[in-house]
């Protein structure tokens, strides 16, 4: 009986757990670190604009953040434990449900990590006001040298801000 029931007791963690997280970027159809996504919490503010010109853009890659990576360890931990507790029996039992457990975990976190990359722009732009600035996000726009953009943010230094062309239909805006 305990056979039957562990195939669906495993699926239902899966399940349980990775409905807390996000997809990863592939699967949700846009890059959540892109100039032209927003969090909830940026719906509705203002943010400061300010005009220039690309200078250079070079790719990148944009790696999975702790919470995801943290998420894929511990389902990986989970389904690893559990499969690990089917084997043997007393010690050897114990031994390959830690076993199981930390390989999983290991597991886990290296699919997470590969999942959760997006590709990525570092773009270069000298500011109509001479300021010269530069700023990583995930390549949802095509930015070219020479390129005029505007750069939406809330202050630059440690703030977040976003580099839009500035003749673009961004977003499918009108």
């Amino acid at each position: 009986m305990k056979s039957k029931i562990l195939p669906f007791a495993i699926a239902g963690a899966f399940l349980a757990l990775t409905g807390c997280a996000s997809l990863p970027p592939g699967l949700q159809g846009y890059l959540p670190n892109g100039a032209t996504a927003y969090t909830p919490d940026q719906v509705r503010t203002a943010e400061t604009v300010r005009l220039g010109t690309v200078v250079s853009v070079r790719q990148t890659e944009i790696q999975a953040d702790g919470v995801q990576k943290t998420l894929g360890s511990g389902i990986g931990a989970l389904i690893g434990a559990l499969a690990g507790h089917q084997v043997g029996g007393g010690n050897g039992k114990t031994i390959a449900t830690v076993a199981g457990g930390v390989g999983g975990a290991i597991g886990g976190s290296l699919i997470a990590s590969r999942a959760y990359r997006q590709p990525g722009v570092i773009a270069t732009v000298k500011l109509d006001d001479g300021e010269t600035i530069a700023s990583a996000q995930a390549a949802d726009v095509q930015l070219k040298a020479g390129e005029r953009v505007q750069v939406h943010g809330r202050g630059y230094s440690d703030s977040p801000f976003r580099i839009l062309p500035l003749d673009a239909n961004v977003g499918g805006a009108k």
